[in-house]
């Protein structure tokens, strides 16, 4: 592993630490008391500590990525007690989360590397950049109470969903064999940042701005 591999792992490894200790805080301003919260915490710091043991190996396959959204998904809007933290959360917290998705830019640094396809960096790199800046924009937005706010959300959640799908298909058909820093992405950054997606778009139906 070169140098440039080396940085990209790591600043993947830092995102997917500083993902976990970001989302935890955001979903326990809507628990009730430190037991949900806690497991939480436990639970992702665990699966991230996996995630980067396996990230090279065959078990960072693509097929991860969705398993893991839906586990998520199916537990974070169908368990209620977890449903109602999510329901109590900030959607400026829940906005701002993909701000981390800035550092999907860093595939573009892996194409000059020769780590990714040209295409699947480039584009899918520059499409988390764009994610990340909306997020910003987003987060002001609901943080004002901007009218606008709810059905931009909603819009650029579904875009946002879209987007990682099909950055999955892309890297499936393209990105063989799986570089370390990518298939930590996958496994870890890639189905808890849409899985938080898919959240912030049902918090979004319902909430109003400011929330």
């Amino acid at each position: 592993m070169n140098d440039l591999a080396r940085f990209l792992f790591a600043a993947v490894m830092g995102t997917s630490m500083t993902a976990a200790l970001l989302a935890i805080p955001v979903f326990a301003r809507g628990a009730k008391g430190v037991v949900v919260p806690a497991v939480t915490a436990v639970g992702l710091f665990a699966w991230l500590a996996v995630a980067v043991a396996t990230a090279s190996t065959a078990a960072s396959h693509i097929a991860v990525a969705p398993a893991i959204t839906l586990a998520l998904c199916t537990l974070w809007l169908g368990v209620a007690p977890l449903r109602r933290a999510w329901d109590g959360a900030s959607m400026v917290g829940l906005v701002a989360l993909q701000v981390l998705r800035f550092s999907g830019g860093a595939r573009m640094f892996a194409v000059e590397g020769g780590w990714l396809p040209e295409r699947y960096g480039m584009i899918f790199g520059a499409a988390d950049v764009v994610l990340a800046v909306v997020a910003v924009a987003l987060a002001w937005a609901w943080s004002h109470g901007a009218t606008w706010a709810r059905r931009t959300t909603l819009g650029w959640a579904m875009s946002g969903v879209i987007l990682t799908v099909l950055g999955l298909v892309v890297q499936a058909r393209l990105v063989r064999p799986l570089p370390g820093f990518e298939g930590l992405w996958s496994a870890f950054l890639t189905p808890l940042l849409l899985a938080l997606l898919v959240v912030t778009a049902s918090r979004a139906r319902v909430a109003r701005a400011a929330a």
